[in-house]
Parts: structure tokens; C-alpha cells; sequence
């Protein structure tokens, strides 16, 4: 009787450490984390129970989850049972030791890794054998209502979970209460916009310049800060905001939902704050739902935590936005949602259909209605061409994305820039179907039309793309601003000095309603008060920091003169892509251009199979041609190359080398390049000789086909068009497919691939489709986390990334696709999938 007393004590109380291990390793991190950034919750549109149910999950459900596998292996035996919980324990501590460890110094992840282990297994080792390190886990058990409570009540969170009484809506009489569309629109500087005239360039941007010539144009707007969740409560509040508030209608009960509230229905969409307690949340409105995205997030934050960085490199980017880590594309790499078969429910919700749903909602009805909406575009990731078509899932070229900064090479920066404005053009596409949806239900004309955007952006070489710049203080800091009063008719352009917290003083003043409490900001249209102070205040990091702007125009607008200078207005054709070097050339049929000899050069065009069945109809066009070049010799300098498509040269580019060293090009073309079904994309090197361009052809390497066959005694073979014949040796290269993603009309494909025993890129990445050679490509992706992981700099450019149309496969829902690396000493590897994967046969 005595021995099963003792054993059940040694039980209860080997699960007592579990908890204090769980609460050490993986609670108490993710409860400080969130606790410093509680607009995690707020972001994503968190109800109090969301919050209690997750310290539940983490402080009790998945510890009692590992203990009852131990008690399941306690049905084994008491030895048994205790060597499961020994590995528990050990297992538990490398993760609480691994993120301390990070903080010693610039030390490779794989020694931190090796570190780690010998650490937990000392400590296993002790904890087994000696009975006071034991007592020391029980000393630290009051941690399981510490860790939970500091994080519930010392901390923003608590607002989140008690947000005490909802703001009541104001009673305020509004004589003439006027529909009100309201979009306030991400990244988005309003030097964009502009031709050489300082007008909206209508050209490029039509219904912009439609909007300017019945609305006010204030262009000389600036933000008061460059963070989303500062700078939209400071549009909707009127007043400067405080870092030490949460962007919740509980922190800023005084805003423009408040104010109408009592007067107008509310149609109201908050991407990233909740200021409105009619918030719609769309596809997060289900507990489950909203549960199932945090944990998939917080799994993608708790990795960072864990992990050293360069082992972090391919996990999705947590710092681009505060939800949708596994969802949304980040910029570099497109971390998506976990793949769909179902053509039916591959419903991605990207941002031109959440625009569209927008749009789709606004309605004619008895009372007056405030619609409401904040988007990220034309925010990064930058993947829209004007017409609203997908050109590209691939990473943005010389920007650093996970520490906001461009590279050293100009090239790189102005075709990111470039990517910007096409984007742009896409927004002025989708302003036009919003102002069309309003005419056609007759409510243009006596609708209050708002549209502006919380900041903007920057494009220089080694500078932030986010940071406020001296020399280009309008990058971040000037912003569009377009207020069209009920029944306007005349466009009257302002240049008075605006700052976003204006905004809502100059709705009421529209409305004319008096504002029932103190704001900092002031009318647009009253003329009678000074224009401001001389500074704009910039919230950031916390503090309240002035900036010294000059109020004048000819200095505002030198990044204009830049913008110009590189891409000319829209009366330039084809503006946004006669840019680079040579491109006179643009237009031109290749006869006329003078091609006259061989270059001596060859390329591998990357996914060149899109070429083959291009549908120009489609929602995805191969517009952003990209590969590398081999040659003989190092040409020291970039080469200049021109491309081709059918014949006639779209554009001009220059090559750069990745970190691997290798020549890469990147260039997009205007999607009217193509035609339906087969098309035929040339690379030119541009060469200057006897004072006139030539044109140098360049060989495609050859394409071998491949053949999967079984063979009895080898078990899967690859042959090749040339005669090889490939063992297919599980494990052999390391191989892994990460992402998944199948969209409406295309679907991409992402991992890495190597051969780390003999330190070399795999020779070709392979797919077959139903059985039958499908495609076959090169890595096209730097990775430096494999260079850091494995030590090894050869590891590079091991990432690919493939975008294909759904039309290649005629029943996506049934089909097979495996996809093998190719080894340079005549092995392959079949990827090793992810979980979802359905595709294919499972490694």
C-alpha cells in the first residue's frame, strides 16, 4: 500500500514539473511577447474568451496532453514511464535554455543547437539523480499562476480582456446626413500619384484624377506617425496618438464611429484596429476559426523565439504585419495558407477581393450609412499590375524585408519601385470601381467620398524603406488626401498644411456638426486659423519625437523630380517600363534593333513552361520575367540585357549577382506582351559598338526531359533525354517543399533544395504530373539561413519558387505531383511535403 502511495506521489508530482516546465518554455515567452505587443489581439479582432482560452492551451491543456502520454507509457511499467518523463524534462529544457542562449553573441545556430543539448541532457542527468534539483522545479511551481496572471492583469491585456463599458455613441443631430464612404488605403505616398505638373498624372492614375476634379485635393498632407496602429486612430480620433494606447475603441472612445454612431448605420472594416465596436470580421468571426489562425500564428512567433536567426530564415515574417503569418504573402517569400484541392474552396481571400466585398456591401438605403474601410495595398507584397492581374509570388530583389532595408544596388531599388507604382495603378483601378458602384446606385453625387492612407514609403538605396528620411521626408510622410462634399461638383486643389488628425475635424465641418470634444486637429476648409506648427510629431518606438519639415513646396517635391527622372509621367508610353539602361530600345521589333552575333552567353529562364500556354485573360500573367546567366568569363561589371517577348523588346534590365555570386535578371513586361497559347521570350545582351547599340543573342540551355520509371532491382528510377539513368535514393539531398499555395486561377510552389555532403545546388528540381514529365527548373532563391544552418556558403541560392497556372493540370482535385531533386553526382530525392500535401506520394 505504502509503495503505490509513493509511486502516486512520484507521479503527481513528476507532473507538477511538467507544468513548471511548460510555463518556463513556452507560456511565460509568448505571455511577455504578447504582453509588449498586446496589438496582436487587437489586430486580429480578439474577444476576451479567445484570450482566456489560449492561457488555458497553453498553461493546461497541452501539459496535461504530455502527461497523459506518460501515464500511457506507465502501462508499460514504472521504468518506462520514467523514461519518458526523463525525455520530456530534457526536451522542455533545451527550449527554455536555447532563446537565453541567443543572447550571448554572434555564435552559429548549430553550436547554440549543440549548446542546448549538452545543457538540457547535464540537467536531466541531475534531476534524476539528485533529489534537491527536483525540489528546486517544486520551488518554482507558484510560476503556473504567475506567468498567467502578470499577463491577464499587469499588463495591455487586460484591456483587451476587460475592456470595460463600450463607448456609447454620440447624440448629435446632423441635419443633412449624407452617405459617407471612407477608405483609408496602406503605404501609399502621395508623390505617387503625381505627374511633372504636381497634378494627378491622369494618364496613369485616371479615376484619382477623375476624384480630384469634383473633390478637394489636399497635397500637401502629411501623417503624424509612420505605424499603422499610431497613425489610423490619429485619422479617425483628431488627435495625436499615445503610444501607451491600444488602438480599441475602449483606448480611443472619442473617434468617428462614436460621433455618428446615433445618426448613421455602420459598415465598418478595420484590417488592424478595432475602434469600432460593429467591426465586421469577416472570416474570423467563429471561435474556432479565430483560435485555429492565433495558434498558427503564435506557432510562427514561438519559432522565432526559439530558434537562432539563421536557423529562423525560412519561417514565415512576423514582423510585415500583426496576423496571418501562414496566411498572407510577406514580401521575400510567400508564406501562405495550407494548400486547398478544392477549386471550390480556393477562395483566398487576397486584398482585391476583400476590396470587392467592399465595394459589393455599400447599398441604397432609408438611413445614412458610414462605410468605412482601411486596406494594405498598395502595401507590400507588391504583386498587381494596373489591370488587377497577379504577375509574380517571388521575393522582392535587394530589399531586406525583415529589417525594412534596401540594399546597396540603385538597379534593384528603382525596380522595386517601379513594382510600387504598377501596384499603385491597381488602386486607382480599384478607386474606379468604388466610384462606379457609387454612380450607378446614384449616391455619388450626394455622398461625403474620403480617401487617404495612414503612410507612405521609401525607395532609396541604404536607406529604410519605412524610416522617416531627411532627404526625403515626403516618402513617409505625405500621404493622399481626397474629401468630396455632398453635391460637389468643382475640384479645388489645397495646398494648405494638413496633418491626418485634420481629417475628422474637416468631416464634421462638412457635416456641419460641432465636435463634442477637444481634438488636436483643425478644419481643412477654415481658412480663418494659422496652418500649424512648423514640425510634424512622429510617434515612434514610443516617443514623441518633432521633426523639422519646411513648409514648402519646391522642397517637398524633390523626390517628385526623382520619381520623374526614372519613370517620366503617363504621357511617356510605356513609362513604368521603358526605364533602365538603353530603353530607347523598348518597342522596337529585334530586326531594327540591330541583332548581329552571338554574345557567347547563355541563360535559364526561370518557369519558362509559363510561356507555353499563357491565357492573357487569365488572373495570373508571367509578366515578371526573371533568370541567370553563364558565362565563359566574369564580365566584371553588370551586363545590360533587353527582353524580348514575340519578337519586339518590352524592356530593358541589368543582371546582378545574388550572395551565391551567381548573374541573376529580373525585369517585368506589359502583360499586352502576350498573346493567348504559346509565346516566345528572348534575352539580349546590349552592347555599345562603333556609336550604335547592338543586340547579342543568348543561348537557352538545353532542356532535358525526364522519365520516372520503377525498376526491380533499384526500386524508382529518373532517366533523361540524354541517355542518364538516376537512382532515386530517399534522403540522399536534402529536399524539403514548404509551401503550397493554390489560388483562384494559379499555384505556387516554394522550399529549398541541396546537396549538403558534397556542398553543391541541386542540378535540376523535377516534377511529374500524373506520372509524365511536368517541368524542370533551377533553384531561384537565396537562402541565407541554409548557408548559416549548415555552415556552408556553396548553400546560397538552395531556395526555388514556382508559380504555375491551374490550367496545366485538367482535374487539379485528382492529380499527382512529385517533385524530386537532381543531384550533380547522379542522385535524386523526392521533396519531403508538407503535412497538407495531397499530391503526391509522402517521403
Amino acid at each position: 500500500m505504502g509503495n503505490i502511495m509513493q509511486q502516486k506521489r512520484d507521479f503527481l508530482i513528476d507532473a507538477l514539473h511538467i507544468f513548471v516546465l511548460f510555463s518556463f518554455a513556452l507560456a511565460q515567452p509568448l505571455f511577455d511577447l504578447l504582453s509588449r505587443n498586446a496589438e496582436f489581439f487587437v489586430a486580429r479582432h480578439s474577444e476576451p474568451v479567445d484570450i482566456i482560452l489560449l492561457i488555458i492551451i497553453l498553461c493546461v491543456l497541452l501539459p496535461v496532453l504530455v502527461i497523459l502520454i506518460e501515464v500511457l507509457a506507465g502501462l508499460f511499467g514504472r521504468r518506462a514511464r520514467k523514461l519518458v518523463h526523463g525525455l520530456v524534462v530534457a526536451c522542455l529544457v533545451a527550449i527554455i535554455v536555447l532563446p537565453a542562449m541567443k543572447k550571448l553573441g554572434d555564435i552559429s545556430g548549430t553550436s547554440l543547437l549543440a549548446a542546448a543539448i549538452s545543457l538540457c541532457v547535464m540537467f536531466t542527468v541531475a534531476y534524476i539523480l539528485f533529489h534537491p534539483v527536483r525540489i528546486f522545479l517544486t520551488v518554482l511551481s507558484p510560476a503556473l499562476l504567475i506567468f498567467p496572471g502578470l499577463f491577464l492583469f499587469n499588463s495591455p491585456v487586460f484591456k483587451v480582456v476587460f475592456p470595460g463599458k463600450a463607448p456609447s455613441a454620440v447624440t448629435i443631430k446632423v441635419d443633412n446626413p449624407a452617405p459617407i464612404i471612407m477608405v483609408v488605403f496602406d503605404e501609399f505616398p502621395v508623390i505617387s500619384l503625381m505627374d511633372e505638373h504636381r497634378q494627378i498624372d491622369p494618364m496613369r492614375y485616371p479615376n484619382f484624377a477623375a476624384l480630384a476634379r469634383d473633390a478637394y485635393w489636399f497635397r500637401n498632407v502629411t501623417t503624424v506617425s509612420g505605424a499603422t496602429l499610431q497613425a489610423i486612430p490619429a485619422i479617425l480620433t483628431g488627435s495625436y496618438p499615445d503610444q501607451s494606447r491600444m488602438a480599441t475603441a475602449a483606448d480611443y472612445p472619442n473617434n468617428l464611429f462614436t460621433l455618428l454612431g446615433g445618426s448613421y448605420r455602420m459598415k465598418v472594416s478595420e484590417s488592424h484596429t478595432a475602434l469600432s465596436r460593429k467591426t465586421l470580421h469577416g472570416d474570423e468571426k467563429r471561435l474556432v476559426q479565430r483560435m485555429y489562425l492565433m495558434l498558427l500564428d503564435l506557432s510562427a512567433v514561438y519559432l522565432h523565439i526559439l530558434f537562432p536567426s539563421d536557423l529562423s530564415g525560412g519561417l514565415p515574417i512576423v514582423t510585415q504585419t500583426w496576423k496571418h503569418f501562414g496566411i498572407e504573402a510577406r514580401g521575400d517569400k510567400a508564406h501562405v495558407q495550407p494548400m486547398v484541392l478544392d477549386k471550390k474552396k480556393a477562395s483566398y481571400k487576397d486584398r482585391a477581393r476583400l476590396f470587392s466585398e467592399f465595394v459589393e456591401s455599400i447599398s441604397v438605403s432609408d438611413k445614412p450609412t458610414l462605410y468605412f474601410s482601411h486596406f494594405m495595398l498598395p502595401h507590400v507584397p507588391w504583386e498587381y499590375l494596373p489591370s488587377g492581374r497577379v504577375y509574380t509570388e517571388t521575393a522582392i530583389p535587394g530589399l531586406d524585408i525583415k529589417r525594412e532595408q534596401w540594399g546597396d544596388n540603385d538597379w534593384l531599388v528603382i525596380q522595386g519601385y517601379q513594382r510600387h507604382l504598377l501596384q499603385v495603378g491597381f488602386v486607382d483601378k480599384l478607386v474606379g470601381d468604388l466610384l462606379a458602384k457609387l454612380k450607378a446606385l446614384n449616391l455619388y453625387d450626394q455622398s461625403l467620398i474620403v480617401i487617404t492612407a495612414d503612410h507612405g514609403v521609401n525607395f532609396w538605396p541604404n536607406k529604410s524603406r519605412r524610416g522617416v528620411l531627411k532627404e526625403d521626408l515626403m516618402g513617409i510622410l505625405g500621404v493622399p488626401l481626397f474629401i468630396k462634399a455632398p453635391n460637389q461638383h468643382e475640384g479645388i486643389i489645397s495646398d494648405r498644411n494638413v496633418k491626418t488628425i485634420d481629417i475628422l475635424p474637416t468631416i464634421a465641418d462638412m457635416l456641419d456638426i460641432r465636435l463634442p470634444w477637444p481634438v488636436d486637429g483643425h478644419s481643412a476648409l477654415n481658412h480663418f486659423l494659422p496652418e500649424g506648427i512648423e514640425n510634424v510629431i512622429l510617434i515612434r518606438k514610443g516617443v514623441s519625437e518633432p521633426i523639422m519639415f519646411e513648409r514648402n513646396l519646391a522642397t517637398q517635391y524633390d523626390t517628385l523630380e526623382r520619381k520623374l527622372a526614372l519613370f517620366g509621367s503617363g504621357a511617356k508610353p510605356d513609362g513604368l517600363f521603358k526605364i533602365g539602361p538603353h530603353n530607347n530600345l523598348v518597342g522596337q521589333h529585334v530586326m531594327s534593333a540591330g541583332v548581329t552575333k552571338e554574345s557567347g552567353v547563355a541563360i535559364d529562364l526561370d518557369l519558362a513552361s509559363c510561356y507555353e500556354r499563357v491565357d492573357p485573360e487569365a488572373g495570373f500573367v508571367p509578366a515578371h520575367i526573371t533568370g541567370r546567366l553563364y558565362m565563359s568569363e566574369s564580365k566584371g561589371s553588370p551586363l545590360k540585357l533587353a527582353i524580348a517577348v514575340n519578337g519586339t523588346v518590352r524592356t530593358v534590365t541589368r543582371t546582378f549577382d545574388n550572395e551565391g555570386g551567381e548573374a541573376k535578371f529580373s525585369a517585368i513586361v506589359p502583360e499586352a506582351s502576350f498573346h493567348k497559347g504559346k509565346n516566345e521570350v528572348e534575352v539580349f545582351v546590349v552592347c555599345e559598338g562603333d556609336g550604335e547599340l547592338q543586340l547579342l543573342r543568348t543561348k537557352s540551355r538545353s532542356t532535358l526531359t525526364y522519365f520516372l520509371a520503377e525498376s526491380s532491382e533499384h526500386g524508382e528510377i529518373i532517366t533523361t533525354s540524354n541517355g542518364r539513368s538516376i537512382r532515386v535514393i530517399p534522403n540522399a539531398l536534402k529536399a524539403h517543399l514548404d509551401i503550397v499555395d493554390v489560388r483562384k486561377d494559379h499555384f505556387v510552389l516554394s522550399g529549398w533544395v541541396a546537396d549538403v555532403k558534397n556542398s553543391q545546388l541541386a542540378e535540376a528540381i523535377v516534377i511529374f504530373a500524373d506520372g509524365e514529365f511536368f517541368y524542370s527548373g533551377r533553384c531561384n532563391l537565396d537562402r541565407p539561413d541554409l548557408v548559416k544552418a549548415f555552415d556552408n556558403a556553396a548553400l546560397q541560392g538552395a531556395g526555388f519558387s514556382y508559380l504555375f497556372p491551374l490550367s496545366v493540370f485538367k482535374d487539379i482535385t485528382n492529380s499527382k505531383v512529385r517533385i524530386f531533386a537532381v543531384s550533380k553526382t547522379g542522385m535524386a530525392s523526392e521533396l519531403k511535403y508538407p503535412k497538407e500535401y495531397k499530391w503526391g506520394k509522402k517521403s
